[in-house]
């Protein structure tokens, strides 16, 4: 087995106590009036996972080649280690990097694509040969049965982990991950995701997934960054961006989401805001900064409960517009009055019918207040 990496391959000795990454007010211009990446502060620590989440063209993907040292950052800093690697080479970071293209050559055997960097380092090859065949039996490719196969012979799903095992057999300091699942099928991605983050966990190695997915995003990272147009929006573990987003486009990118403005809003005695819609009061907590022009009601669809009959948690009301039956749950649309509707998500105990009116209940504590 692979030993534990506890330092990175571009110095000797590392403090512990220092980041695996620290990036602080870095931005990336392209000419005067691009800004890619704007005034980023994040750290990573040692055998963290870290994934960056945010659409296409949000500037997650010029974020990662900065950290790489394929792009040259404007202004800013980049710390591995407490070590700045400004004007450091790429391949003098200690840095691993996994691309969705996976850049496996194709004339190579597996044992000829997972030993390359290895060989570029000159390391002598009765250690290449050992360090290959442990890192194949990490990732589940053992030896044996794939050290000769050709990538025309292996499955995606193999590919990946191939392009994996290059990566970690350098023993990097961090490894940078590029969308590298994207072209896999919803339930290959779930699997690997899985296994990418046990092998990280395994071998102690900082990572950062860059990616637009965010339920692998949410399966896979210790914490979550959000981006959006060149901005860190909001950092925080997967549960906390989740449940308690900052604003509407964090809310609404990590999955189906109601957000409703209250007809009006006032301060309460048990400390959350009373807020009323359709005629009926919710008491929600309050995430905003206090200042509540232009707030949203979120009510997340799972943290909803529908019956049909009013019962003692029974806030709101409505009558169904639209039922399906999704991956073993139901998703229902509710029109509660004055132009609002509601999605809700979960297991119906009866089915419902288009046009049956509903009583909803909202999950204690999860009606939140944020800004818009």
């Amino acid at each position: 087995m692979l030993k534990k990496v506890e330092q990175p391959t571009l110095q000797n000795i590392v403090p512990q106590d220092l980041p695996a990454l620290a990036l602080r007010s870095l931005t990336k211009k392209f000419g005067d009036r691009v800004v890619a990446v704007s005034d980023v502060n994040l750290t990573v620590a040692p055998g963290e996972i870290l994934s960056i989440l945010g659409p296409s063209g949000c500037g997650k993907t010029t974020l990662m080649r900065m950290i790489a040292g394929l792009e040259q950052s404007s202004s800013g800093e980049i710390k591995i280690f407490g070590r700045n690697v400004f004007g450091v080479p790429p391949h003098k970071r200690g840095i691993g990097l996994v691309f969705q293209s996976l850049a496996i050559f194709p004339h190579m055997s597996v044992r000829d694509n997972v030993s390359f960097g290895l060989k570029m380092q000159k390391i002598e090859r009765g250690e290449t040969k050992r360090r290959v065949d442990q890192i194949l039996d990490l990732v589940h490719l053992p030896p044996a049965d794939y050290a000769s196969r050709m990538p025309r012979q292996l499955s995606g799903g193999q590919l990946q982990r191939v392009a994996l095992a290059r990566t970690l057999v350098t023993e990097p300091a961090l490894v940078l991950f590029d969308e590298p699942m994207a072209a896999l099928d919803r339930r290959l991605r779930d699997y690997m995701a899985t296994e990418l983050r046990a092998i990280q966990k395994k071998l102690g190695i900082a990572a950062i997934y860059v990616t637009h997915d965010q339920e692998t995003a949410s399966a896979m990272s210790d914490r979550i960054a959000i981006m959006q147009d060149g901005h860190i929006m909001q950092t925080g573990t997967p549960v906390e961006i989740f449940e308690s987003p900052r604003n509407r486009f964090v809310a609404e990118f990590m999955g189906d989401v109601n957000l409703i403005r209250p007809d009006s809003l006032q301060d309460s005695d048990t400390g959350t805001v009373a807020a009323t819609v359709s005629s009926q009061v919710i008491g929600a907590i309050d995430l905003t900064d206090g200042n509540h022009t232009g707030s949203l009601l979120l009510l997340r669809p799972e943290h909803l409960t529908v019956s049909r009959k009013r019962g003692d948690g029974a806030i709101l009301q409505g009558r169904v517009i639209e039922e399906a039956f999704v991956s073993g749950t139901f998703r229902l649309m509710v029109d509660i009055g004055a132009e609002k509707q509601l999605i809700v998500h979960g297991l119906m105990p009866t089915k419902l019918t288009t046009g049956e009116l509903v009583f909803i209940s909202v999950a204690k504590g999860q009606a939140k207040l944020i800004n818009a």
